[in-house]
């Protein structure tokens, strides 16, 4: 048998990369996934789904699909990839016995050692279909979402959530794409062992530090090279929450002249009028560029020096997890699994508030370069250790090994992830000034109509800047006159803030994340080392 195999990408954001076949595998694990609607949602396809499906070491694993909905995978690019894919509608109004006999001949027909369902529906219908097989394949289950239910589930959905918990403990094994879905999903009743915990990857060869990418992206941008970058890539959605972010660096740039923000994603264009309005007319509108859906993300991370997110949920952790690969920080809310992701390897903030938004970016501006270019490092080395789909593909094949009691795909030199350059040369950090103006200036600032904020002050961040770069750090008079309370647009911003508003349990449940007077990384957490974090898989049930 051949020692290796090349493994096809399904996108053109997806690289080749090749993988290593042990020579003591002597069998084929046959693998059927069976997916329902919300199964696998469309942000985790490419990043956990789509792979696990495409890029496993062919000589191990035979892979089939079915699926219950229209839409709830890419049928046809697995197709060209030469996974069969058959459909057996399956919904509320459709349970009918002809599509279950349809079901039964699919598994019969491919005969799987692994039935791993996707969604509730496909859940409960894994464990009756299993009943039926004269041989005694094992049931995986794989809960994706962060929450359980969202808060405006039907009844239907509530009820079908109750029963796929309380049948819960007949599946072999169930896997979580984060603690935090382990920790919801158990308090709704699911069992408190037999699980794993493995988190879903992003293709670590293509995402990395460039320098070059980023100083050609700028010049195209025409975004000045010594600019000070907040980027954000998110479609146009409100649990992307824009607005929070928009009014948040709208408050920078009255101080930051040398600031500029790329906004990036789906509906992210001149002609949403939603967005458009949110950005006003003001100094914000001259120094926002929207890109839409761009297609190297790669590129457009490394043109940043902070990613933010914004989001309401964790559904925007990937775009993080890519930005770390590239060295960039991230301030970012600290909801679920995207709040595991940060961690103490960035700025975790409140959901909603654009005053978090403000003092996240400020606590990465105020950083020295060292400081900085330490919290880039180890946020990288966090990211190449979790959140590397190989490394979850590494995981899920242990995992069919151990469970159909194969000890050579259990073995751990059965998928040898390729190696990736850890000290990969990053960006140096760029520093730029974080005195704010005065309030005449801040006034100013806020006309449309004035330009001056644009001109004067730049000069000077300019040459405070050159400064740091060249001595690294800030001479003693200068800091001692950056700032004061009484022209301390934060403090002006949050007063403005303070009105009473209604208060909602997301602001309630996030409150604290982050305070204002809180040390971002204390000096023992950034020189301990990093460990690699175990796995939460329990033997299977008898």
């Amino acid at each position: 048998m051949s020692a290796a195999t090349v493994l096809l990408a399904f996108t053109p954001e997806l690289k080749l990369v090749s993988s290593v076949v042990s020579e003591a595998t002597t069998r084929q694990l046959r693998v059927l996934h069976i997916v329902s609607s919300g199964g696998v949602p469309e942000s985790m396809q490419p990043f956990l789904f789509m792979p696990l499906l495409t890029r496993l070491p062919k000589q191990c694993v035979r892979a089939q699909a079915i699926s219950l909905a229209a839409g709830c995978m890419q049928a046809t690019v697995l197709r060209q990839l030469g996974v069969p894919v058959h459909e057996v509608p399956f919904s509320r109004r459709r349970l009918t016995l002809s599509g279950f006999v349809e079901l039964t001949k699919v598994l019969g027909a491919f005969r799987p050692d692994v039935i791993h369902a996707w969604g509730h529906t496909a859940q409960l219908l894994s464990l009756p279909i299993r009943e039926r097989c004269r041989w005694s394949p094992a049931v995986v289950w794989n809960l994706c979402e962060t929450t359980p239910l969202p808060k405006n589930a039907a009844f239907f959905d509530r009820s079908k959530l109750r029963l796929v918990a309380k049948c819960a403990t007949r599946a072999d094994r169930i896997v979580y794409t984060s603690e935090a879905a382990a920790a919801q999903h158990r308090r709704v009743g699911f069992p408190e062992d037999g699980y794993n915990c493995i988190s879903p990857g992003v293709d670590a060869v293509r995402f990395k530090p460039d320098p070059g990418a980023r100083a050609q992206l700028r010049e195209r941008l025409q975004v000045p090279a010594d600019a000070f970058v907040i980027g954000m890539v998110a479609p146009f959605l409100p649990e992307y929450d824009h607005v929070t972010f928009l009014k948040g660096v709208g408050e920078l740039i009255k101080t930051q002249p040398n600031l500029y923000v790329l906004l990036a994603g789906h509906g992210v264009q001149r002609g949403n009028a939603a967005l458009m309005a949110a950005i006003g007319s003001g100094a914000l509108s001259r120094r926002i560029q929207l890109l839409g859906e761009w297609s190297d993300l790669c590129a457009l991370l490394n043109t940043c020096d902070v990613v933010c997110s914004s989001a309401l949920n964790d559904s925007a952790r990937m775009t993080l997890a890519m930005a770390m690969l590239c060295g960039v920080p991230c301030v970012a809310t600290g909801l679920g699994a995207q709040g595991e992701l940060i961690g103490q390897h960035g700025v975790a903030i409140e959901p909603g508030n654009p005053a978090a938004i403000v003092r996240g970016v400020q606590k990465i501006l105020q950083m020295t370069p060292d400081r900085r270019l330490h919290l880039i490092k180890e946020a990288r080395k966090h990211a190449l250790q979790r959140y590397v789909y190989m490394r979850a593909l590494q995981k899920y094949l242990q995992l069919y090994g151990e469970l159909v009691g194969d000890d050579a795909l259990a073995g751990a030199g059965t998928f040898v992830v390729p190696e990736v350059e850890l000290h990969a040369p990053l960006v140096q950090p760029n520093v730029a000034a974080s005195a704010p103006l005065s309030k005449a200036q801040v006034a100013a600032s806020a006309d449309p109509a004035s330009s001056e904020h644009d001109v004067a002050p730049a000069s000077a961040s300019l040459q405070l800047q050159r400064d740091i770069q060249a001595h690294g750090s800030v001479e003693p008079e200068q800091e001692s006159t950056s700032a004061s309370p009484s022209d301390d647009v934060l403090e002006l911003f949050e007063l403005e803030l303070a009105k009473p508003t209604s208060a909602t349990p997301m602001n309630e449940r996030a409150r604290g994340i982050v305070e204002e007077d809180e040390e971002l990384l204390p000096l023992e957490v950034l020189t301990a080392a990093a460990e690699e974090p175990k796995g939460v898989g329990v033997a299977n049930r008898k």
